[in-house]
């Protein structure tokens, strides 16, 4: 049965850690990861 719990409890630890990196939200990883790739490409091109 202890087992089971850990088993039950790793997979929703996993489930909630990718919606923490992937979520569709605009405080997920990912898209602040790209919000700030873009900045840093626009200070790029935009200095000489």
């Amino acid at each position: 049965m202890k087992q089971f719990i850990v088993l039950c409890s790793t997979i929703l630890l996993g489930i909630a850690i990718y919606n923490m990196i992937m979520g569709p939200e605009d405080s997920s990883v990912v898209n602040m990861v790209g919000d700030i790739w873009e900045q840093g490409i626009q200070v790029r091109t935009n200095n000489p």
